[in-house]
């Protein structure tokens, strides 16, 4: 499996085949003269940002903190609860048990209240 190609940016969804994001960052567990490992993948704003600019990746988590104290991190979830089927891969928990989607679910409240929407 090419961790870049296959991995990175692809779509996740959980059990009950929703969607639960993009796998925006992959983290390794380096080893002293051993091959690395892949350790988890990040899921969220920040890991994404910080792709682009570590700069915008840090104010966007000084404000998402606000949210709550799990915020402004990214979700990390073990490589060895992910299954790769079909084209996307599958994490083993509902995505309403996590933190992932907390911008768009509060962003949704904002969004009813504008007329025809």
């Amino acid at each position: 499996m090419h961790l870049i190609a296959d991995v990175l940016d692809e779509q996740i969804v959980d059990v009950n085949d929703e969607n639960a994001g993009r796998a925006d960052g992959i983290v390794l567990l380096v080893r002293a003269n051993r091959p690395a490992l892949v350790a988890y993948l990040e899921i969220g704003p920040t890991t994404l940002l910080a792709r682009y600019s570590t700069r915008l990746a840090r104010w966007y988590a000084q404000h998402d903190r606000r949210f709550g104290p799990d915020r402004g991190k990214p979700f990390r979830i073990a490589w060895t609860r992910i299954t790769a089927e079909r084209l996307t891969l599958t994490m083993d928990c509902p995505v309403d048990a996590t933190p992932i989607n907390a911008i768009e679910n509060w962003l949704r409240t904002f969004v009813k209240r504008i007329p025809g929407s």
